[in-house]
């Protein structure tokens, strides 16, 4: 019987290096940061003119998403953060993130970005670098608008995302 890892080479070829994943209720003001994000993405030449990324808009991280994960070398997550201490809203925020092949999860109808990272090692051997990339949110009141401090954040984000992928590209 072949392995996943090996049924996922041999019938889909590698078909991004880089993932940009945003996701987020847009009804619920700045929790829809996500998805206004990869939508800008996604007008900016340079970007959505190269076949070596590929962006996916989803409201929540589900667990078809690690196929699509595996067969990438470099996966942004991109969402709105929870105010924590220290960070106001509209500022960035970013994290690596690790497969933990010792985690518990089980999979169910939504995950988190780690977890997608390990389902994607565990069931299809795939070790791409992971980044969470946030702002800080002002409101996740009820909305289909992002609030006024985000919104002037974004562009900041946008460049932010830019120089990942040139970064990255350089290493590679």
């Amino acid at each position: 019987m072949k392995s996943n890892r090996e049924r996922l080479e041999r019938e889909t070829p590698l078909k991004a290096s880089i993932l940009i994943i945003g996701y987020g209720n847009p009804l619920r003001s700045d929790d829809g940061l996500g998805l206004v994000v990869a939508e800008r993405l996604s007008t900016i030449p340079e970007i959505a003119g190269d076949d070596s990324i590929e962006i996916t808009k989803s409201h929540q991280l589900m667990p078809e998403l690690a196929e699509t994960i595996a067969r990438s070398a470099l996966v942004l997550f991109i969402d709105a953060a929870v105010a924590a201490e220290g960070h106001t809203p509209g500022s960035m925020q970013s994290s690596v993130l690790e497969s933990n092949s010792r985690s518990s999860v089980t999979l169910g109808h939504h995950c988190t970005p780690s977890e997608l990272i390990s389902f994607s090692a565990a069931l299809f051997g795939g070790h791409p670098r992971a980044l969470v990339v946030s702002l800080t949110a002002e409101s996740f009141d009820y909305g289909d608008q992002l609030t006024p401090v985000v919104q002037e954040a974004i562009p900041s984000l946008i460049e932010f995302i830019r120089t990942q992928i040139l970064t990255f590209r350089r290493g590679h």
